[in-house]
């Protein structure tokens, strides 16, 4: 196989160096209990002690959890300097949100941050103003100023004609398909998996994310990663990109080489 998407330590180990940056001490984790929650907390975790922050404490909620109170209430009676957060996007990532404001958690001197999943395109018209100034990382963003963005978009809205906001997994399939006809008009359509295999492998696109690469040592996608900041822009929320990670690998990888 190779992977045109991403990885969770790809966007939450930068994320926890850049917590760690900026002075916090002390951290704490809360993120959906299945296995992207477990990656992304790992990776969170391991940024940020190792860049001298502490993890004061950590909690799992179940991945179709319907309220985030009571476990946003434990956060705030903790009283970290940072929270990471991971939720699988879609209503989840409202919930949590709707969590935040209600406990006042930011206005406890609380810094929320999180992956691109916790403010994803298509859930920002229903959060109201409560996530201006959160911090996330991810790997894309609609209002990212690249032309392949532009052009994406442009093919977007002609299709859905504002019926549907694309976000981080529209992004992924769009470079999926574009992987896919790589290989096709490279073989004439006459392949098979190993040929696919050899074709992807070190293969490079310019993607509306930026930049991306398949490593052609473990077929895992190399791609920059952006810090983002949730504005309010032409009355609408944007994650807007205002520092750039680039070409990252799979840290999970980096760390664990093949014995």
């Amino acid at each position: 196989m190779a992977r045109v998407s991403f990885t969770l330590w790809q966007q939450a180990y930068p994320l926890g160096k850049w917590a760690a940056q900026k002075g916090w001490k002390k951290g704490y984790t809360a993120v959906s209990d299945f296995i992207p929650g477990h990656d992304s907390e790992a990776a969170f975790t391991k940024a940020f002690t190792d860049a001298g922050g502490q993890i004061v404490g950590a909690v799992r909620f179940p991945p179709a959890n319907p309220d985030f109170v009571p476990f946003v209430q434990r956060v705030k009676d903790a009283h970290p300097d940072v929270l990471f957060i991971f939720v699988p996007a879609g209503g989840q990532a409202t919930g949590m949100i709707k969590a935040i404001k209600d406990l006042k958690l930011r206005e406890a001197g609380i810094a929320v941050v999180s992956t691109q999943d916790l403010v994803p395109e298509e859930e920002l018209p229903n959060m109201g103003d409560t996530p201006v100034d959160l911090i996330t990382s991810g790997i894309y963003s609609v209002a990212g100023q690249r032309p392949a963005n532009a052009a994406f978009l442009a093919a977007w809205n002609a299709e859905y004609g504002g019926k549907a906001i694309p976000d981080f997994l529209s992004a992924g399939g769009w470079d999926g398909a574009a992987a896919l006809f790589n290989v096709i008009k490279q073989t004439n359509g006459k392949f098979d998996g190993d040929k696919a295999m050899a074709i992807l492998k070190g293969w490079k696109h310019e993607s509306p994310r930026g930049p991306i690469m398949i490593d052609p040592d473990t077929r895992d996608i190399i791609q920059n990663v952006y810090m983002r900041r949730t504005e309010m822009k032409d009355g609408k929320l944007a994650n807007i990109e205002f520092d750039t990670i680039p070409n990252v690998k799979d840290p999970w990888k980096e760390l664990n080489p093949p014995k």
